[in-house]
C-alpha cells in the first residue's frame, strides 16, 4: 500500500502545483524533457549496469518480445471490437487502438516496479518497456497512418532518436562486452547517481501536471473500453505467453504489472500528429491513469 501511497502523493504534488498557479501544463514539457534527456537515461544505464549479467541477457530480452506482441495482440482485438462491434470512423478508432494497446510502461511503470521490486524489478521493467517503445515506434505509428492523415514529421526516425531507448541498447551491448562501472571515474558514477534519483519525483509531478479532469467531459465510456484492454487483456496475454515460453518468478511478476499500465502519454502525441480522435483518447488516458491506483494497489498485494 505504501508503494501507491507514494505515487498519489507525488503525482498530487504535481496536480496541486497545477491548481495553485505555481507550475502550469507547459511546465510538464520541461519536465519531460529533463527526464527523457537526462534522469531517465542515468536511471537506465546504472540500473542496467548493476543488474544484468552477460548470461542473462537472453533471459531478458524475451520481456520486450512479451510485450511487444501482447501489445500487438491488444491493438488487433480493440481494431476487432471498435471496427465491427461499435462500427467506428477512422478517427475514433485509430484513437481507441491506441489508448488500448500502448501502455505507459516508463513514465508510470519504472516508479511503480522500483517501489514494488527495487531495483533488480527495475531491470526487468527497463527491457519490458523497450518492447513498448518499439510497439509505439511501429504499431502506433502505423495505427496514425492508417486511421488518420499523415504528416511528413516521422514518429519513428523520432523514437529512433529517443535517449532512453539509445541508452538501453547500448547499455545492453557493454553487458555483452563484460563493461564494468569500476571503469568509470567516481565523479561521474556520483553525477549520473544524482541524475537518476530526480526521475521517478519528476515523472510524477510531470504526471500530475498533465491530467485534467476536464477531459471527462468528452465521455467514459471509452475510458473504460481501454481500461479493460490495460488492466484486464494485456496482461491476460502477457501472462498466456510468458506460461508458453517459460518466464516465471520476479521476471513474470514484472512483466504481468508492466502490462497492466494504463493508456501511455504517446498516445495523445500520436493522435495530435495524426489527426485522430484527441478528445477520445485524452479522456481514456486521464480514466485509466486515475484506475490504475486501484490496478497498482491490487498487484502489490498480490505479488509482494
Amino acid at each position: 500500500m505504501d508503494v501507491v501511497l507514494i505515487i498519489l502523493t507525488l503525482i498530487m504534488v504535481g496536480y496541486i502545483s497545477k491548481v495553485l498557479n505555481i507550475l502550469n501544463e507547459e511546465h510538464a514539457k520541461i519536465l519531460n524533457s529533463i527526464v527523457i534527456y537526462f534522469a531517465m537515461p542515468s536511471t537506465i544505464f546504472l540500473t542496467i549496469m548493476k543488474n544484468v549479467s552477460s548470461n542473462q541477457i537472453l533471459n531478458f530480452l524475451k520481456l520486450p518480445m512479451v510485450i511487444f506482441i501482447s501489445f500487438m495482440l491488444v491493438g488487433l482485438l480493440s481494431y476487432l471490437l471498435g471496427k465491427y462491434i461499435f462500427k467506428l470512423e477512422d478517427k475514433k478508432l485509430g484513437g481507441l487502438i491506441l489508448v488500448s494497446m500502448l501502455g505507459n510502461t516508463g513514465f508510470l511503470g519504472y516508479p511503480v516496479i522500483l517501489g514494488m521490486f527495487g531495483e533488480i524489478g527495475l531491470a526487468r521493467a527497463i527491457f519490458c518497456d523497450l518492447g513498448s517503445v518499439f510497439a509505439t515506434m511501429l504499431l502506433g505509428t502505423y495505427v496514425g497512418i492508417r486511421f488518420g492523415k499523415s504528416k511528413n514529421k516521422s514518429v519513428l526516425k523520432e523514437m529512433i532518436k529517443f535517449p532512453p531507448l539509445l541508452t538501453g541498447i547500448l547499455s545492453i551491448i557493454l553487458i555483452i562486452f563484460n563493461f564494468n562501472l569500476n571503469y568509470l571515474p567516481n565523479f561521474l558514477l556520483k553525477s549520473l547517481n544524482y541524475l537518476s534519483s530526480a526521475t521517478v519525483p519528476l515523472i510524477m509531478m510531470s504526471l500530475g501536471l498533465s491530467l485534467s479532469p476536464k477531459s471527462l467531459k468528452f465521455g467514459i465510456f471509452w475510458g473504460l473500453i481501454a481500461s479493460l484492454f490495460r488492466f484486464i487483456i494485456s496482461p491476460t496475454l502477457s501472462f498466456t505467453l510468458s506460461e508458453i515460453i517459460n518466464i516465471k518468478g520476479l521476471d513474470r511478476n514484472v512483466l504481468l504489472v508492466e502490462s497492466s499500465m494504463p493508456s501511455a502519454m504517446m498516445s495523445l502525441v500520436l493522435g495530435t500528429l495524426y489527426e485522430l480522435d484527441v478528445k477520445l483518447i485524452a479522456s481514456s488516458i486521464f480514466i485509466t491513469t486515475t484506475l490504475s491506483l486501484l490496478v497498482i494497489a491490487f498487484w502489490n498485494w498480490i505479488l509482494c
